[in-house]
């Protein structure tokens, strides 16, 4: 949940970088799958000097051994942003339907 709060705090920081969970759903297709594709890769890629990189490794091994291509990642989130329509920033709804997608790797 740090991890995830951290994430979120560093995209919503620059206004530059955050994007409402409405806009990925209205954004093109290819550019939505970028974007999910991009935080991910942040979220489990970018080292950090702190207690998260096991966690980053599993979620890694989850979305690898599952498979996951851009498509299904498309597909997980939106029907998470769908479902839980509170969610209002892109980048915290993405976290948190990897989250869903891959529990075994904690918060």
């Amino acid at each position: 949940m740090r991890l995830s709060a951290l994430i979120i705090g560093v995209f919503v920081s620059s206004a530059a970088h955050a994007m409402s969970t409405g806009e990925l759903l209205k954004a093109d297709k290819q550019f939505a799958e970028g974007y999910i594709f991009g935080a991910i890769e942040y979220q489990i890629a970018v080292t950090c000097n702190d207690d998260f990189s096991a966690r980053r490794q599993e979620i890694r091994k989850c979305l690898v051994s599952g498979k996951f291509m851009s498509d299904q990642l498309y597909s997980t989130v939106t029907t998470y942003i769908r479902s839980h329509p509170n969610q209002s920033n892109a980048i915290g709804a993405i976290i948190y339907a990897i989250d869903e997608v891959c529990p075994q790797a904690g918060k």
